[in-house]
């Protein structure tokens, strides 16, 4: 149960986080360009005499525009072979800075990409994810959040390599603390976090799901969630409404049913932990006395407060899920910055605002105009941004990266002071362009949930394939419903909505469509839970489900057979 401890360790946390956000929001939003300079300058400096930086000759650079014209643009595979090196353990090769761990993409497709997580880099992801968050949630949520335990759904394993290195995801680094009890990093964990070590670091072939859940559910003072993104909250809570009354008996019973998969020593060591909790179990059959089909959460769990992960955009059909299945809109959501493996961009401008402040002192930003395509000439400044353009993000940080292009794009808002606010919009590689059409995953989005809406279903997930096989070319929606709503939908009308959706998404695509360029789109139903039955399947496959993102294009030949392979008769 959360105690004093607990209590302790969330108010140690915000009072330290409190005096980041206030500087963060009322000191660095009116100088953004200064840190901007700033942290350039110090990067080149630092690293002029590194392979890297003699080739361009940072330390020759005194200004803004000069590196700008020394160094080019670049991808990740003009890195990938320093990255290699790095690897391996060769120094001074793109950064001087310290690092002993790589992170790894969230892509499933190709070679894996790593990130050198430098001495630098910690400190940023330190001060703008941990403090400024916990400093956020002190000013503006109520006090009973620092009262209880986080359900904390991170986790994943490291490689370690010959040379001392680790390999893994960034969530896996930090969930490696647990397993050291006596560093002060473990016990504040421990205090913290309801998931047990077995579920946050686990053995290969264990059902985290359960895991998670499970302990959660065990301790009733849950006020916050916290998730990398919130399709993964959306199928966890989907799991516990699946499996509640399996999961409450075994927590009456102090047992873990055997059709829990896990390895017996895992087994064995969490049955040493836990005890019969009949009380707990009575206060949950409570809450589920209406079933699952009602909001849940608040039942669960009443003192919750928040949700904090990745929502909105291209995940908005899990967050409104989480929303109208689960949390009844009971409860606060705290929708994370941009962030990836490659580095931190922006912090969340408040709760529940898709909106995020651009962190100028995390790495130095360019944004090129996402109508200019590969022309980075037109790459401007943050002082430059206008209000209600879209631009793609190109980067410079601490990890050893210059001028990378992140393919992210981003909307800007409007403005705290002099630094713009943003909001996330799309990946720009994985637009839909069969007829230079170019559709986004945010017009996809749009175009499921309103033809939802208008027909009057639950859309559980979806996913679309550009059909390359027809001629002309097709869009392949394939349509996710409720299990309720199953065998009640008209695909013929759902096809004539979507298509009137998509055009008003995409008016290039209406164009395409009536100069025979592009034919209407066809519709399919996907039986229930395949989207949940994707992610399974890339678990099994060993990606780590804190990074796995929803399939909204298929991308590859693996993806097009699975979901066409789950299509309703």
């Amino acid at each position: 149960m959360a105690g004093k401890e607990t209590f302790v360790a969330n108010k140690g946390s915000a009072e330290a986080g409190k005096a980041v956000f206030l500087q963060v929001y009322n000191e660095e939003t009116k100088m953004p360009m200064e840190l901007q300079e700033k942290l350039l300058l110090e990067i080149l400096a630092d690293n002029a005499d590194t392979e890297i930086g003699r080739k361009y000759g940072f330390g020759e650079i005194k200004t803004i525009d000069e590196y700008r014209k020394r160094v080019p643009v670049a991808v990740y595979d003009d890195f990938a072979p320093y990255l290699e090196r790095m690897k391996d353990g060769e120094k001074n090769v793109l950064t001087a800075y310290a690092f002993n761990h790589m992170n790894t993409t969230s892509g499933t497709v190709g070679n894996p990409k790593y990130v050198p997580m430098t001495d630098r880099q910690q400190n940023v992801f330190l001060k703008y994810n941990f403090l400024y968050n916990n400093g956020l949630k002190a000013e503006l949520l109520p006090e009973e959040w620092m009262k209880g335990k986080i359900f904390c759904t991170s986790e994943g394993t490291c490689t370690t390599l010959d040379n001392g290195i680790t390999i893994g995801c960034a969530s896996a680094k930090n969930a490696e603390f647990l397993q050291d009890p006596d560093s002060a990093q473990g016990r504040m964990l421990k205090a913290i976090f309801t998931s047990p070590v077995e579920a946050m670091v686990p053995q290969e072939g264990t059902d985290t799901k359960y895991l998670h859940i499970r302990f959660a559910l065990m301790e009733p003072d849950v006020t916050g969630v916290v998730t990398g993104f919130y399709n993964m909250l959306a199928h966890l809570f989907q799991y516990l409404a699946d499996n509640y009354e399996m999961i409450i008996d075994d927590i009456e019973k102090g047992t873990i049913d055997e059709s829990v998969v896990m390895p017996e020593s895992v087994r064995d060591a969490l049955l040493k932990q836990i005890k019969p909790m009949p009380e707990r179990a009575a206060e949950l059959r409570e809450a589920f006395a209406e079933g699952p089909d009602k909001p849940f959460l608040k039942k669960i769990w009443k003192n919750l407060v928040y949700l904090n992960g990745a929502g909105g955009d291209g995940l908005a059909i899990y967050d409104e899920k989480i929303r109208e299945k689960f949390s009844g809109g009971l409860v606060h959501n705290i929708y994370a910055g941009i962030t990836a493996s490659e580095g931190l961009w922006s912090v969340p401008a408040g709760v529940d605002t898709l909106d995020s402040i651009l962190a100028a002192g995390s790495a130095f930003m360019e944004f090129l105009p996402v109508e200019e395509g590969d022309d980075f000439s037109k790459a401007v400044l943050m002082d430059e941004l206008e209000e209600g353009k879209i631009y793609e993000l190109i980067i410079t940080n601490y990890c050893g990266f210059y001028r990378y292009r992140m393919s992210d794009a981003v909307k800007v808002t409007g403005f705290i002071n002099k630094t713009p606010l943003v909001q996330f919009m799309y990946r720009v590689n994985k637009t839909i362009s069969v007829a230079l059409e170019k559709t986004t995953e945010v017009a996809l989005d749009q175009t499921a949930r309103r033809a939802a809406d208008e027909m009057g279903f639950f859309l559980s997930d979806y996913c679309v394939y550009p059909n390359p096989d027809e001629t002309p070319g097709r869009y392949d929606f394939l349509i996710e419903p409720g299990f309720e709503d199953l065998g009640k939908l008209s695909v013929d009308k759902l096809k004539e909505c979507i298509y009137k959706h998509l055009s008003e998404a995409n008016p290039r695509y209406a164009y395409a469509v009536e100069h025979d360029q592009l034919a209407i789109p066809e519709v399919l139903i996907l039986q229930p839970e395949t989207g949940i039955l994707y992610r399974e399947m890339m678990i099994f496959r060993g990606t780590n489900p804190s990074q796995l993102k929803p399939v909204h294009v298929i991308a590859n030949e693996r993806q097009r057979k699975f979901f066409f392979g789950l299509v309703e008769e």
